[in-house]
């Protein structure tokens, strides 16, 4: 008999002891996915479980947080969990959409939220990479004007240099010269079905010496076409041309480039008086333009009424009306403008002190350094025909290189890119065929200027490089920037506890290498600002 009952009792502490080792195994936690990271905030604790029953925690209540083991165990209804060095968490475990929550008696309802990373935007970047494969381009008429003509396209070049093109047509219009009143077109091309309401607008200036072009030659066709695909708005004008060709009247070259200042001036305020309509930034607008392109597009954007050429307030003696202020000719419309950033490519000016002291205008030259037709320094144009003969109507201008040297000695935001060994319009070779290197080239080098205007760091960022386990928890924040709308901040070795339009409060994880915060800013115009900072920890 004594024997059954000592049987009975082994048996009996068999069965409690394997019922209290099967209570204590945790095979499942209610909506807790392995390998993710759970925050409480509350709690200043993360979990991350490897299995149901174990996994690693870190304290998040300082900047550097090192991962401890962790330890899960089940008492009927109740959850243990383990913690190393500090108070260990028991409660009932309640499941939720994307958390969990522990009624502790110690603690009362710890909540636990799924750490959800934030991912940054991948290409294509807006303004960077194409962003559709269909444009849609529309002419418009932006006002009228007295002139010449408007248009003078050169159908064929046959082995003739631009400097014997030029004079060709020049001979024509010395003949056929007669002034009208003379609508004013532009091309707008814009991205297919695009949503965007707020785009910044590029506006290009064909070349020609100011008695030939269109504004559908090649390059700023190719260019038009290609930024558009990206995102932008862009606009190519025609502008008035023509001039008669007369020995010591300088005055007559002066009056036609005044005239075009003032048909691109005109453009621009039809643009921004229409700005809803195109959906355009009228305060972003990038200005560029080759050979007398570019020269128009640096008079557009530096000449003020102090500027402003004698010639143009006309002359009885030479029959010359006076041509007004800069903004009082082909259209009367209201619409203000800001100039962001101007290309010159192989274009000049004829007044070096057009740029002042303290001018605030990024500036991008392009030019090949053995250019005779617009000079590369400080020249007569058109030095490989003869500079008896420019001087006839012409003086000395000053091109990239003169523009380059100006602005260096004033510290002003000017870059210079030098086609070296080319001349004028190194995009074409001696037999007027185009050279894809060097198109390329030209498209990246301007695409890049604007990005950088577009996507230039936020002036003032805020929060630790260097932090230890002794500092608080890593703010992380950005001052409000009229170019930024609001900020993502990604790592892999961190924990970003919460996240403003502005701002992160992070925990780095030690033990890991190759730290670094990553930073995507996104922009009033679409656009995207990419940064990577590395953080030191100690």
């Amino acid at each position: 008999m004594r024997y059954i009952l000592l049987r009975i009792c082994w048996l009996f502490l068999l069965l409690l002891q394997a019922m209290i080792f099967s209570s204590c195994r945790v095979n499942y936690l209610p909506g807790v996915k392995p390998g993710e990271w759970y925050i409480a905030e509350d709690a200043d604790v993360a979990m991350r479980f490897d299995e149901p029953g174990s996994g690693e925690y870190v304290n998040i209540d300082r900047a550097v947080a090192t991962p401890q083991s962790l330890r899960v165990r089940k008492w009927f209804n109740s959850y243990r969990f383990r913690l190393e060095g500090v108070p260990n968490i028991r409660g009932r475990m309640l499941a939720g959409d994307e958390h969990f929550l522990i009624s502790s008696r110690r603690l009362g309802d710890v909540e636990f939220r799924k750490y959800t990373p934030v991912f940054l935007p991948e290409p294509p970047f807006r303004y960077r990479e194409p962003i559709t494969n269909t444009i849609e381009i529309n002419e418009t008429v932006y006002g009228y004007a007295p002139g010449y003509y408007t248009s003078k396209t050169i159908e064929k070049r046959d082995n003739k240099s631009y400097w014997q093109v030029l004079f060709d047509v020049a001979e024509g219009v010395v003949r056929n010269i007669r002034r009208n009143e003379l609508p004013m077109e532009m091309d707008i091309y814009q991205p297919a079905d695009d949503t965007l309401s707020f785009r910044p607008l590029i506006v290009l200036l064909h070349a020609g010496a100011f008695i030939a072009g269109d504004k559908r030659d090649e390059l700023v066709s190719s260019l038009a076409q290609d930024y558009a695909r990206k995102g932008f708005v862009v606009a190519s004008v025609n502008y008035r041309l023509g001039y008669v060709f007369l020995p010591g009247r300088y005055s007559n070259l002066e009056r036609a480039m005044y005239s075009a200042v003032q048909d691109v001036r005109a453009a621009l305020r039809y643009l921004s008086f229409h700005h809803q309509e195109y959906r355009i930034d009228p305060d972003m607008i990038f200005l560029a333009g080759h050979s007398a392109g570019g020269i128009l597009s640096l008079k557009t954007s530096l000449m003020e009424e102090e500027d402003v050429w004698p010639s143009a307030r006309g002359s009885l003696l030479r029959l010359q009306p006076d041509l007004e202020c800069l903004d009082c000719s082909t259209n009367d419309l209201y619409g203000p403008f800001t100039i962001q950033a101007v290309v010159n490519m192989w274009g000049a000016v004829d007044n070096l002190e057009l740029f002042k002291p303290g001018l605030r205008l990024p500036i991008l030259s392009i030019h090949g350094d053995q250019d005779q037709v617009v000079p590369y320094g400080h020249d007569f144009p058109f030095g490989n025909v003869s500079t008896l003969v420019s001087a006839f109507f012409s003086r000395k201008i000053h091109g990239s290189a003169s523009i380059d040297e100006r602005a260096r000695r004033l510290g002003l935001d000017h870059t210079l890119y030098t086609f070296e060994g080319w001349g004028h319009e190194p995009h074409f070779d001696d037999e007027h065929v185009l050279i894809p290197e060097n198109c390329q080239v030209i498209h990246d080098e301007v695409l890049a200027f604007f990005n950088q205007q577009l996507s230039a760091p936020p002036e003032e960022f805020f929060g630790p490089l260097i932090v230890s386990a002794d500092d608080p928890v890593a703010d992380y924040y950005f001052m409000p920037d009229d170019r930024y709308n609001s900020y993502k901040f990604q790592c892999d070795q961190c924990l970003v506890l919460s996240h403003t339009p502005h701002s992160a409060r992070i925990v780095w994880l030690a033990g890991e290498k190759g730290y670094e915060l990553r930073i995507a800013g996104f922009g009033r115009h679409g656009q995207v600002y990419l940064e990577n900072v590395p953080v030191e920890i100690r």
